[in-house]
């Protein structure tokens, strides 16, 4: 199937678009029919990294004087649920299948991407997000920043899960966790195609 049949099939006739979690038979399938190219995937919740400039960094002149290649504060990066995300890579983490992901066309290299695992529920949740060059290790929120929105690595249910992930633990139990997503057009004959357009580019 071509993009742009697919895109015709996302903008035109009747049904409606849904989001649901990306599978890995759904990513075996695309694999198989059109390559993961033309395949947009989108998180399940709003991610903020905060990446900080790393003082170390500095440059100084003949003088002696600091000459800052970046800013001190630094920058929050946004990805919001409706930022389509293109996978560079598909490989393994520990034994378990790991997307390469990319928001941000200025980052087209798989080590530059956001990097996903498959969990013992087939879902593929955020385990890693990329340090910037000339900041230090990004500090990652759900929903908005604040201390009680702080993503931090862990384990979602056993400690013989292969890997850990970035994750929100509530008071109540609740295990907050951000996961890839596709938007799927649900026709009137009950049929469902992936969504394979987006915005990256």
């Amino acid at each position: 199937m071509g993009l742009g049949f697919a895109l015709l099939l996302a903008t035109a006739g009747p049904g409606c678009a849904k989001r649901l979690p990306l599978t890995p038979g759904e990513l075996e399938r695309i694999q198989t029919e059109a390559g993961i190219q033309p395949l947009r995937v989108y998180t399940s919740k709003k991610l903020y990294s905060v990446n900080v400039f790393d003082a170390q960094n500095e440059q100084y002149s003949v003088q002696k004087t600091i000459r800052e290649t970046k800013t001190k504060t630094g920058y929050d990066g946004l990805i919001t649920k409706n930022d389509s995300g293109l996978i560079l890579k598909i490989g393994e983490q520990n034994g378990a299948t790991a997307l390469w992901v990319t928001f941000d066309p200025r980052y087209p290299k798989p080590e530059d991407g956001l990097l996903f695992v498959q969990t013992e529920d087939g879902k593929y949740r955020l385990h890693h997000v990329p340090t910037r060059a000339g900041y230090k290790p990004p500090v990652n929120y759900v929903g908005r920043i604040s201390d009680k929105r702080r993503l931090k690595l862990g384990k979602m249910r056993s400690l013989a899960e292969a890997n850990e992930v970035l994750l929100l633990k509530k008071r109540n139990g609740k295990i907050v966790t951000i996961e890839l997503q596709v938007k799927k057009i649900i026709e009137s004959r009950d049929r469902s195609r992936t969504r394979r357009a987006g915005g990256v580019d």
